[in-house]
């Protein structure tokens, strides 16, 4: 039987911690979505056209001159319609329904893993423990949105795209880390206090058992 408590437990450390990275990768979705105005601005300046065209040699003036002349030109869709912009939207929009399955399903796996703890360990354990693998998931999450997310991007990206997207990118990532710090800090402080009352319970059984030895 203990071994499979000990199974039920490495289980339900997975599940919760499978469940938190499905929530915040939701939220980081979901902000993504709702900052995509930030977006829409910095991909139509004048900064991210001279950025797109940057190698091409072509004069963003001139080409701005050319089109205020023949709107319905195919090069100048760029200016009313930004080609960039709507392949975005169009994955955002897409995200929606997969974001909101996945915070669900998130919610789903962590509440299974969460009872699958009190059943191995007890009431009062099992919460602590779910709340400490959980405290454990936002520390990991901290660390990747702050430094391996922004590294990566900066290293896949052109130097181009970091100018256009970068306002955007850092605005979504800065509220996801809002967030993954507040649920970290009620983590943290429900594990304390779990681990406290557990030691209160503990101590107050020792004394009875010795007040009914003696």
């Amino acid at each position: 039987m203990g071994f499979l408590r000990t199974i039920g437990r490495f289980i339900a450390g997975f599940l919760v911690l499978f469940g938190i990275t499905l929530f915040i990768v939701s939220y980081l979705g979901s902000h993504a979505v709702k900052n995509i105005n930030v977006l829409e601005t910095d991909i139509s300046s004048d900064k991210a056209l001279n950025a797109l065209f940057k190698d091409s040699g072509v004069d963003i003036e001139q080409l701005k001159q050319y089109c205020s002349e023949d709107l319905d030109n195919e090069n100048c869709k760029i200016f009313s319609r930004n080609p960039i912009l709507s392949a975005i939207e169009k994955q955002i929009n897409e995200f929606r329904y997969y974001g909101n399955m996945m915070r669900t399903f998130g919610i789903i796996f962590f509440i299974i893993g969460l009872l699958l703890f009190i059943w191995c360990s007890g009431l009062i354990v099992g919460l602590r423990d779910a709340s400490l693998m959980s405290f454990i998931g936002m520390v990991f999450s901290y660390t990747y949105f702050k430094f391996i997310i922004p590294s990566m991007l900066s290293k896949l990206l052109p130097g181009e795209l970091i100018e256009i997207f970068n306002n955007w990118m850092t605005i979504t990532l800065n509220q996801t880390l809002n967030m993954v710090l507040v649920l970290g800090a009620i983590f943290l402080i429900l594990t304390v206090g779990l681990y406290i009352l557990k030691n209160k319970i503990k101590t107050k059984e020792k004394s009875s058992m010795k007040q009914n030895g003696s």
